[in-house]
């Protein structure tokens, strides 16, 4: 059979493969310049899965299925027509489809209907991360290698550009999920640019006919790509301007997703005022894929049918109200809620991880009943719980990013080791201690570059909950203990017996750690003392400073009266959880109830030492306050390649040369000799002339193109100007008073002509 050549060319619409098979056509088509681009566009999109698969597992699969399928796709080049191709392609598609579908344990395949299916691909497309997908590993080793078929077969057959595009296509999708970042982005749109421009440069006449064509679509393609960038709801925002340093409580706040951030700030306002008969760490999401810089919830939701059962343990059975006094999409109640009363049950959800979720959030004073049951297991019982732990929830809860450093589970080990702890429990106590006792608390920390773990292991010396509690999670997980990151809030101010405010302050990150027998027990590494303090100030501060909906009012404080007095011992930072019976919510928690540290500028103890905050890297000190702050590589890198853009569009559509000659038109300037003038008047009312009626015609006088303005109704004071350049052209007898009058006239002209500015003149 006959087709395309190798080269590119025009062929039969039949897709027939090349007709010579000739080996070196078909090496050609791999040297030749526009394969560079496809290089880097693939690259960039393969980049995404496999960083997904690093996080997950499976990079070895994921790599070899990529690689034979690019292969296969190449070496097919040579016998398979274009049609039949795509045939083949979309038949891959749905078989490996298929087998992601049957890879899905059988329990969880009723999930998987036609319209949860539909969606989870509108989700994918407005910023639902693939590794929130059920068995995320096997999606990738599905998905990956049906483009990566389709880009060597294009590539086999010599269509560089039309293989940029299917790998740009790929790109753009995970663009959109919002796995894809800037840096990743910019550098596919680079590829297709060069797959696009290389192949113009490589056709005869190719640049001349084309080139500027080319370079404002592939200047429009950087641009907009970079842009487009801030439109998923996941993560891929570096390029957008920055709005500050974000409140703790917002960070942790992200539905299906946290990312660690940097510098944070506190929030005083009150979010929930709750009725409970136990204190607690109101629990409202549990996390269990760990990126290494963030946090992932996986899994589905489905409706809440009945009361779920509870922890398999003994626990105490309480009922909870939860007031919002602004609108909440959370349902923040002690660990474990089973069950919910009131206009929100009829829509309540439960998550795979069985937190109680709302379809719609809580408006400004609605009230929810919660029924929680809360394990009461006692320090001997969770040692004696043995590790015999669910095959679900041990891979689920033991995962870690392939790329986590080997020294996380060393330093694990050694302080395990130097505390004899042989129990999954006690080996929690003992890392749990060790993060409170050997790191400080703030949050005016720096983000690390790397695995957030192993940065603040080795690296930093102080750092805010979600540190301390991603630590801790990737420790104990280091070790085979099952392990959640959990967000919520903290206990926050008592105001009446089993009466709570809870503040955006009160925001807080600890983890859990399962233990067969009794379920999820709480650990929280985060110094509480420090905490405690500087919510206390953070709030007084507010208050001083007269700031609104800080205060329930059971919360305001008396007239001349401390605003907030810790109770002695709540948060003694000497205790610990190994000796001492379980807190009030049942759990192995001990670090006490307070809220994070104050931000920066923050009245705050130990924030604030002769205007300098000690750094989260190296301990190096760095300046405090509220400052601008600095712009990221990345916004810079944005508006450089903006600025970029704009010049060169400048320059292409003579924007600059039009807006010089504006500004001559409607200014003074500097006199030469009266017939050089009175020509360059006459020169500036042809432009403005030829703007407003037209441009002066091929041999034709000035006198006549005046003229036959005049019909139009051309201002007589322009074939004043007219004549004074007669005068200077044919005669050389014009004075210095008839060219200064001829600029003065044309300027005039112009002013009246210009949109707002020539009102003045009417």
């Amino acid at each position: 059979m006959r087709g395309r050549p190798l080269g590119g060319g025009s062929g039969s619409d039949d897709g027939e493969s090349p007709g010579d098979g000739d080996l070196r056509g078909r090496l050609r088509a791999v040297v030749d310049p526009p394969v560079l681009g496809v290089a880097v566009v693939t690259a960039a999109y393969l980049s995404v899965f496999l960083a997904a698969t690093d996080v997950v597992g499976g990079s070895t699969r994921a790599a070899v299925a990529v690689a034979v399928a690019g292969a296969a796709g190449f070496l097919l080049a040579r016998y398979v027509g274009e049609r039949a191709a795509l045939r083949l392609t979309v038949v891959l598609f749905a078989a490996t489809l298929a087998g992601y579908y049957f890879a899905i344990p059988e329990s969880q395949r009723a999930l998987f209907s036609v319209r949860r299916v539909a969606i989870d691909v509108v989700s994918l497309l407005t910023g639902l991360s693939i590794l929130r997908l059920a068995l995320a590993d096997v999606w990738v080793l599905a998905v990956a290698p049906v483009p990566t078929f389709l880009v060597g077969y294009l590539v086999g057959r010599g269509r560089h550009v039309a293989a940029a595009g299917a790998a740009g296509g790929t790109l753009a999708f995970l663009v959109l999920t919002g796995d894809a970042g800037g840096t990743t982005t910019l550098v596919g749109v680079v590829g297709v640019a060069l797959a696009a421009g290389l192949s113009t440069l490589s056709m005869p006449g190719g640049i001349r006919d084309h080139g500027d064509t080319l370079a404002a679509v592939l200047a429009a393609m950087v641009l907009v790509s970079a842009t487009l960038t801030l439109l998923p709801a996941g993560a891929a925002q570096p390029w957008g301007i920055d709005r500050g340093t974000p409140t703790l409580e917002s960070s942790i706040e992200a539905d299906d997703e946290v990312e660690v951030v940097g510098p944070t700030r506190l929030s005083p306002e009150v979010r929930y005022t709750i009725e409970s008969p136990v204190a607690a760490n109101w629990h409202a999401g549990a996390y269990d894929t760990y990126t290494g810089d963030g946090w992932v919830r996986s899994g589905e939701q489905s409706p809440l049918d009945g009361p779920l059962d509870g922890p398999p343990g003994n626990a105490t059975r309480v009922n909870v109200t939860i007031t919002a006094e602004t609108e909440s999409p959370s349902l923040p109640a002690p660990w474990q809620a089973v069950d919910v009363r009131g206009p929100a049950a009829q829509t309540a959800r439960v998550d795979e991880h069985g937190t109680l979720r709302l379809a719609e959030p809580l408006g400004a004073g609605e009230s929810v009943t919660v029924e929680s049951r809360v394990p009461d297991a006692d320090p001997a019982a969770l040692r004696s719980a043995g590790t015999d732990y669910d095959p679900a929830i041990e891979e689920r809860y033991t995962q870690l990013p392939e790329s986590t450093p080997d020294r996380v589970g060393e330093r694990t080990e050694e302080i395990i080791a130097a505390s004899n702890a042989e129990t999954p429990y006690d080996r929690a106590v003992a890392v749990e201690r060790y993060l409170r006792e050997e790191y400080e608390y703030s949050l005016t920390v720096r983000k690390p570059d790397g695995d957030v773990a192993d940065a603040f292991l080795f690296e930093m010396d102080a750092g805010y909950c979600v540190y301390f509690a991603t630590t801790m999670t990737a420790m104990l997980r280091s070790q085979g203990i099952p392990a959640q990151f959990v967000t919520g809030y903290s206990e926050g101010e008592r105001i009446g017996e089993d009466r709570y405010v809870v503040r955006g302050q009160d925001a807080h990150a600890w983890v859990k750690a399962y233990f067969p027998g009794h379920g999820w027990v709480t650990f929280d590494p985060t110094p509480a003392a420090e905490r405690e303090e500087t919510r206390t100030a953070r709030l007084a501060d507010a208050r001083a400073a007269g700031d609104e909906d800080v205060d329930v009012p059971a919360s305001e404080p008396a007239r001349g009266a401390p605003s907030i007095v810790p109770e002695a011992g709540v948060n003694d930072p000497s205790s610990t959880t190994a000796d001492v019976p379980n807190d009030s919510n049942g759990t192995a928690a001990t670090g006490g109830d307070a809220a994070d540290a104050a931000a920066p500028g923050d009245t705050a103890v130990g924030a604030r030492q002769e205007g300098l905050t000690r750094g989260a890297v190296g301990g190096e000190a760095r300046p405090s306050g509220d400052g601008s702050p600095i712009p990221s590589r990345e916004t810079v890198a944005y508006w450089l390649v903006a600025a970029v853009i704009g010049v060169t569009a400048a320059r292409r559509f003579g924007v600059g040369r039009r807006a010089r000659r504006a500004a001559r038109l409607r200014l003074p300037w500097v006199s030469s000799d009266p017939a050089t003038d009175a020509r360059r008047a006459f020169a500036d009312l042809e432009y403005l002339l030829g703007r407003r009626y037209r441009e002066r015609r091929a041999g034709e006088t000035p006198r006549a193109y005046l003229d036959a303005l005049r019909l139009r109704g051309l201002d007589e004071r322009a074939l004043a100007v007219g004549e004074t350049y007669e005068r200077a052209t044919y005669a050389g007898t014009v004075t210095r008073a008839e060219a200064d009058e001829a600029r003065r006239t044309v300027r005039r002209l112009a002013l009246e002509a210009t949109p707002v500015l020539g009102r003045l003149f009417d």
